[in-house]
């Protein structure tokens, strides 16, 4: 078994990574093909489609290429992919305009009719997400602003939907990726929440079937993809999830009482649940794994990555000229630079909401904000502040989350590009006063993806034992007495309540913003 691996495959915000790994989770060999965003208006963020499938190709080809990588041993191929960005087709699949990406806000009006009429808490029960920013509401976004190229959709493509059709000309979709669209029949998710859909005016014909599990066969490479991609022909395509639920499988979370934190793009917090949590209260939204159980979920838009890379490009020119200077990472300087400054930050705290709020605010029109500053604070301020302040509004999610499930954490599991930062972990233990630990692999949704082909191929034939034989673990990190006793005063007695308090003014300010557009 141990000469035998499988592909992972993770199409993300930014870039598709193609990893190898063997039996233990090992990395063989990797590729990497990237992608530009555009961003023409506020609130926007499109992609284009070919530009996946570019970037596929070329991963493959590189891993491929690899004098480590033996063909005859590869087993098969997993996706994953940020999950609910679409792109609507026409009847042969091909792109009708640019994908409308996951982070893009542009349906706020539609969201929001939604909440009035069919109603937010109706909704939330039919398809275990409230109405947002999915992908059900931007087709409503087409449907009243790009009419003409409404009525010529054929289906909405997930963005793993349009890899899986390249690889192997079929179309279908999946259970762990369809949940976010916000259309899916949460309890019954081998369908579609059609009610739901067509009380909103939009069209029932547009969504894709069939909806398959995680580690089903999709297809096989068919001999053109190979003869592009350099894979094999007939190498079996197997279903994943969205990144996230691929995520933190591959991070090794399996367990209630788990929870995995994403420090990438979006600060996601996802909670393992044993059935189809309570759903009186829309707190949260409910994820599907690649196994097939259930996740709760929430997330900060603007999570780690993003709000550090927002950093750079404005404030950070200084850090950027030290790096080239010292021939070190810039990461590496700006995340130190959190260490600078104390638990609690001289009192510099941020609201983590550069792009809109989820649960339990459900506002598109939220905004971030820093406060606290004087005179004495610096860059380094600024940049710890971002850190707390995504911990501050995970904590806070969490504790929704276990209020629901009535299931009390025990465990961080952190994963994605944050996690690589001693601080960054240090400041969430912390903050939540729980051990966390982190997997030895960065790219966690990519073995995600790879454990599900695993699954899929019959490498293991159970769902724990390949996550318990691939996940390596490798850092461990402990709360802080000291650092626990600050943060709690902070999140009690400040953060928890502070953006009830602003947020009619947060509000106006969106507003005041679209007039002036």
């Amino acid at each position: 078994m141990g000469e035998q691996y499988v592909l992972g495959v993770d199409s993300s915000t930014s870039a598709t990574k193609v990893i190898a790994f063997d039996s233990r989770g090992k990395t063989i060999a990797e590729g990497t093909g990237t992608y530009p965003l555009y961003q023409e208006k506020p609130g926007w963020v499109e992609q284009d489609p070919e530009d996946w499938w570019t970037a596929t190709k070329e991963g493959c080809r590189q891993v491929m290429s690899s004098s480590d990588v033996d063909k005859s041993k590869l087993l098969g191929i997993g996706l994953t992919h940020q999950r609910f960005t679409f792109v609507p087709v026409d009847s042969d699949v091909k792109p009708l305009r640019r994908a409308i990406l996951w982070n893009d806000i542009r349906c706020s009006k539609e969201a929001e009719q939604a909440t009035e009429q069919p109603g937010k808490q109706h909704v939330f029960e039919r398809t275990g997400y409230p109405p947002g920013q999915w992908t059900l509401y931007k087709a409503m976004w087409l449907k009243v602003n790009e009419p003409e190229l409404y009525d010529r959709i054929y289906k909405l493509v997930l963005v793993q939907d349009y890899l899986i059709h390249k690889l192997t000309g079929e179309l279908v979709t999946l259970q762990g990726a369809g949940t976010m669209t916000g259309a899916l029949d949460i309890e019954n998710p081998d369908r579609w929440a059609t009610d739901i859909i067509e009380a909103l005016g939009v069209r029932r014909d547009i969504w894709i079937e069939p909806i398959l599990p995680g580690g089903h066969v999709a297809g096989r490479v068919s001999k053109e993809a190979a003869e592009e991609t350099g894979l094999p022909e007939g190498l079996p395509v197997v279903t994943g999830a969205g990144d996230q639920p691929c995520g933190i499988l591959g991070a090794g979370v399996t367990e209630p009482g788990e929870i995995a934190i994403n420090g990438g793009t979006s600060c996601t917090n996802e909670f393992v649940t044993s059935g189809l949590p309570d759903m009186k209260e829309t707190n949260y939204f409910i994820e599907i794994s690649p196994s097939g159980g259930y996740i709760m979920e929430n997330y900060i838009a603007s999570g780690g990555s993003a709000l550090m890379n927002w950093y750079k490009n404005n404030f950070g020119q200084a850090e950027v000229d030290q790096a080239e200077k010292e021939g070190r990472s810039v990461w590496e300087i700006i995340y130190g630079e959190a260490g600078e400054t104390p638990a609690g930050n001289r009192g510099v705290m941020v609201v983590p909401f550069f792009q809109g709020a989820n649960g339990p605010f459900w506002d598109l029109n939220a905004r971030g904000g820093v406060f606290g500053l004087h005179t004495e604070h610096t860059r380094a301020h600024v940049v710890r502040g971002l850190m707390e302040g995504l911990a501050y509004e995970s904590r806070r999610q969490a504790e929704l989350m276990e209020q629901a499930s009535d299931t009390k954490i025990e465990q961080i599991n952190m994963y994605g590009g944050s996690a690589r930062s001693d601080y960054w972990n240090q400041i969430f233990t912390d903050v939540f006063n729980k051990p966390l630990q982190v997997a030895e692999t960065a790219e966690t949704t990519a073995l995600g993806a790879a454990i599900s082909a695993a699954v899929g191929c019959g490498m293991y034939d159970d769902w724990k034992k390949a996550a318990s034989s691939m996940v390596n673990i490798t850092k461990h990190y402990k709360p802080d007495p000291k650092n626990v006793g600050t943060y709690d005063k902070f999140y009690e007695r400040v953060y928890k309540s502070f953006y009830e308090r602003i947020q009619d003014a947060m509000r106006e300010v969106a507003a005041i913003n679209d007039e002036e557009a």
